[in-house]
């Protein structure tokens, strides 16, 4: 029973199931291999990164994404106050990031350009205030990382 209903079942392949997320920094590529309908019709400056989730394809500002949270299998977008769940992995999704996120926990990636402030507990952990007002703890392992972003020892 069980062969059966994987016979029956299509494959995918690993690339195809792990990268749901694009980044795009060159106008050309976009507008020939991505989504050419939907990026003619935003005219906005910088990368861009192409999800894809839900059957949909949303074009996002990599600008406009405040953190990344990891979620097992799955990545959840900040950006603004709607939240886009893709399948995919930190450790991919940091390679097809520009250097303005830094990977501050094991399980967050934050834009620089959103960290608003730095507070240290009096047990000596280090807390990100974002913009928005949320506030992300900077784990021990990846402070080093957040310190070579900021270029300011914390």
């Amino acid at each position: 029973m069980i062969s059966a209903l994987s016979r029956a079942m299509p494959r995918q392949s690993k690339t195809a199931a792990r990268y749901h997320f694009t980044r795009v920094e060159n106008e050309r590529f976009a507008a020939s291999n991505a989504a050419p309908l939907a990026f003619q019709s935003r005219n906005r400056p910088g990368p861009i990164l192409i999800l894809r989730f839900r059957g949909r394809v949303s074009i996002v500002d990599e600008a406009s994404i405040e953190r990344i949270d990891g979620a097992g299998n799955y990545v959840r977008f900040h950006v603004g106050m709607e939240k886009h769940r893709v399948r995919g992995t930190l450790k991919d999704l940091e390679k097809v990031l520009s250097p303005r996120f830094v990977r501050s926990h094991r399980s967050t990636i934050v834009n620089v350009a959103a960290v608003q402030e730095f507070v240290r507990t009096p047990f000596g952990d280090l807390i990100a205030v974002l913009r928005t007002g949320d506030r992300l703890t900077v784990g021990r392992t990846y402070r080093r990382h957040v310190e070579a972003a900021f270029a300011v020892r914390l």
